[in-house]
């Protein structure tokens, strides 16, 4: 089995369409805005752009996944990609009438980020409802490429259009893709959420019992603690690409440029991953070791003056991070029972983001007070560290379901226990 079966599934194929083109739309804008930002106040405002997406994304996380949970996940897409056009649309006339831009950034940014908390775990758990365990990574690989492919060529729409532009264009095709989205999502076929009939049904005791779940299987609870930490470092260097552009003489279009050349490179290593499954047994040695070479590669960003190594760094950084997120959505997606899939996604979001937004803060006066390098070394530090505990204990890079007393593997993985 390989990309071309999944491919032929046809509601999968409409999926990878709409989201596709959706995020194209959102990252056109998110990198257009973040120019601007950092462009008219500097890099602790462009933090703060990145701390307002996730004031409200972060809270609506645990609720968006208990909501995927019990929702076909196809309807929750669905609304949320209306809400989403229906958002553009307000921050476009909030800023033909003459409010502040910055303002009105910082308010689209919260909003966005809250609705976006309903689409992550609806869209991640979606998939393995549509193909075979069989086919699952070759349709991860898929997801992950035709989202990278998307964000490149978003991000290269997005430069351009804050170069030669307005931010109002950049939110006009926002609102047009997801609506796009919403037409492919409403001719798909739903896929019912299979639940055991006694399973506890308020929002407590359903958090309770996926992080319950989540404690159970060390790889993925500490897989969740080791990003917790890792994104810290990699936050820190997001909030220093745009200052390093502008260090540099180039304008938004280069920044468009660098961020478009990562995904293009996360996306072959996608589809790479997804031709060529990596084994069980292999799975998380693969993973931490990669992702700890991928994070040093971050370090020669700020000390590399060549545009065009940059390009072809960023390149291959993206090529690795492709493969590792093949091997970790793929290993969620075949060791989680469905009904709670989308319970999980939301905990390993919220895992990996809830410290970003202190760390943007933390990220963009360390450049200012401290300068870029001493920034960047701090943030590589960090990064490799929080890598280390995953490669050296054999439990923690082992990526495969464990049975337990309350969590048994069954024939049946759409069921509880």
């Amino acid at each position: 089995m390989g990309l071309r079966e999944a491919w032929e599934v046809r509601d999968l194929r409409r999926f990878l369409i709409g989201d596709g083109v959706s995020k194209v739309g959102r990252a056109g804008f998110m990198v257009a805005a973040g120019w601007r930002v950092n462009e008219l106040a500097g890099p602790v405002w462009f933090a703060w752009f990145g701390v307002a997406y996730f004031v409200a994304h972060l809270p609506l996380l645990t609720v968006g996944g208990m909501v995927v949970d019990r929702i076909p996940r196809r309807t929750v897409a669905l609304y949320t990609d209306y809400v989403q056009a229906s958002f553009a649309l307000l921050f476009i006339s909030l800023l033909l009438i003459g409010l502040p831009v910055l303002k009105v950034l910082l308010f689209a940014a919260v909003m966005m980020g809250a609705s976006t908390a309903f689409s992550i775990p609806a869209t991640q758990a979606l998939v393995p409802d549509l193909v075979d365990e069989e086919i699952l990574a070759s349709a991860t690989g898929l997801l992950n490429s035709i989202r990278t492919i998307s964000w490149s060529l978003g991000g290269l729409i997005g430069g351009a259009i804050i170069t030669y532009s307005s931010i109002e264009v950049a939110l006009f095709i926002d609102m047009v893709t997801f609506l796009v989205s919403a037409y492919v999502l409403y001719n798909m076929a739903e896929v019912p959420i299979v639940r055991d009939e006694e399973e506890d049904s308020d929002f407590k005791s359903e958090m309770s019992h996926a992080l319950s779940f989540t404690r159970s299987q060390p790889w993925l609870f500490v897989g969740i603690l080791v990003f917790m930490a890792f994104h810290v470092g990699a936050a820190i260097v997001d909030v220093g690409i745009p200052s390093i552009a502008l260090n540099n003489g180039w304008n938004g279009f280069y920044y468009g440029i660098w961020g478009a050349v990562f995904p293009i490179g996360a996306a072959v290593g996608a589809l790479y991953a997804g031709s060529n499954p990596i084994p069980k047994s292999s799975r998380g040695t693969v993973f931490y070791v990669t992702v700890g070479f991928a994070a040093w590669l971050d370090l020669l960003f700020v000390f590399v003056p060549w545009f065009a190594l940059i390009l072809l760094i960023s390149l291959f950084q993206g090529l690795l991070v492709g493969v590792l997120g093949v091997i970790w959505n793929t290993t969620i997606g075949d060791s989680v029972e469905q009904h709670l899939r989308g319970r999980v996604n939301s905990i390993d979001a919220i895992g990996s983001f809830i410290l970003i937004p202190p760390a943007m803060v933390l990220g963009g006066m360390m450049i200012e007070r401290l300068g870029l390098e001493a920034a960047f070394v701090v943030a590589v530090s960090i990064m490799v560290a929080a890598t280390i505990i995953g490669v050296v204990v054999p439990s923690f890079r082992r990526f495969e379901r464990i049975p337990t007393e309350r969590f048994p593997i069954t024939a049946d993985q759409s069921r509880s226990d």
